[in-house]
């Protein structure tokens, strides 16, 4: 190795701010506006033009015609990755595909592919609803009667998951490709390979496109996001499964009801005020994509919060309808002594505002 792991950390360090932009989330925004991000893309520009980079892929091109597929295309933009990306097809041989990255912010690369592991995991109480264009994702359980109106007790509680993650470890028929691929690599950028025990290694207080702030390696900064490491089942998060509305109950679906319609009233409210003045056909056509998070029950204290903090757009026809629709559902909710199942002239007042709402009735998607 050129460098030790400390010296590597400052070269990330060079690329990649330190805690910029990091809280709860990450601020992308803020992030990319540093003098550090501005680096990175002129980097990756800079590189696009590299005439080393046209070099090998031409040689590797010539000597595999038909086998090669250059991964970096973005380059020219500044967009993704801190290397240069290309594959080699060995579908002839054995079915296989290998990556080779070579790093142009240090000295590097690395040749792996990918390997897929499947990993049985308990579904968790978790399940998905589509109701009325809203994606609804339910913290409950498929066998909960309040919820489902026939619980299949005897379907299968666990299900297996594929996950695909890089391995290093190549077979027999692959290594002589990989090591052909790599003279050339190594004799034209002057460059080793980047041993796992490097690459795998954390780089603390940096957020990258794909991961969050602990979850980052030298590999993602110096190379492209991969699952670097092979998944345990601990890692892997338990699935939840989509359920028909054919099989919720009733008490459920006009649970929903009032939840589409107060979701609607929000996303009216709160989109940017340059979508509201398009015309209404074309906000049809184009669609605007929510998903929304429930345990199934209306919470009332929860509803008038959220109803108390949607800011109005006052210039707009549309928001003005959408003010009076807040405040039909507010004065409802306030009246109702929040126990058990909405109200029927609460469900009643929001079938007759879906079946009569023009704005985005059909194209709110999932996201």
């Amino acid at each position: 190795m050129k460098h030790s792991l400390n010296e590597l950390l400052d070269v990330i360090y060079r690329y990649y701010p330190r805690g910029v932009g990091i809280t709860d989330d990450i601020d992308v925004q803020l992030r990319n506006a540093t003098e550090e991000h501005a680096r990175l893309v002129a980097a990756r520009i800079r590189a696009s033009k590299d005439d080393r980079w046209h070099t090998l892929l031409r040689r590797i091109k010539e000597c595999f015609p038909g086998m090669v597929m250059n991964e970096s295309l973005h380059l020219p933009s500044g967009g993704c990755d801190g290397c240069y990306s290309f594959t080699l097809d060995l579908a002839e041989s054995n079915g296989r595909t290998l990556w080779f990255q070579v790093s142009f912010l240090a000295p590097y690369y690395i040749v792996h592919r990918s390997q897929t592991i499947e990993i049985v995991k308990q579904i968790r109480n978790l399940f998905i609803v589509d109701f009325q264009g809203m994606h609804f994702r339910v913290s409950g359980s498929t066998l909960d009667p309040r919820l489902i109106s026939n619980p299949d007790h005897e379907s299968p509680r666990t299900v297996p998951i594929k996950r695909n993650y890089v391995t290093f470890e190549l077979s027999l028929a692959e290594q002589p490709y990989a090591d052909w691929v790599a003279h050339e690599i190594e004799a034209i950028f002057d460059c080793e390979r980047m041993p796992p025990e490097v690459g795998i290694a954390f780089v603390p207080e940096v957020a990258t496109d794909l991961r969050i702030p602990g979850a980052v390696r030298v590999y993602d900064c110096f190379f492209s996001e991969h699952e670097w490491v092979k998944p345990s089942p601990s890692d892997v998060p338990a699935p939840g499964v989509s359920v028909d509305v054919t099989n919720l109950t009733e008490r459920f679906i006009a649970v929903l009801t009032v939840l589409r319609a107060h979701h609607q009233i929000g996303l009216t409210l709160t989109l940017p005020e340059a979508v509201l003045r398009l015309p209404e056909s074309y906000r049809q056509s184009v669609g605007v994509f929510a998903s929304v998070s429930t345990d199934g029950f209306l919470h009332k204290d929860k509803m008038l919060e959220q109803l108390a903090r949607m800011r109005p757009h006052d210039e707009s026809p549309e928001t003005l309808r959408a003010m009076a629709a807040k405040r039909e559902l507010e004065a409802l909710v306030a009246s109702w002594d929040g126990d058990g199942e909405p109200p029927a002239a609460m469900v009643a007042w929001a079938s007759s505002f879906l079946a009569n709402w023009p704005v985005n009735s059909e194209p709110v998607a999932s996201s």
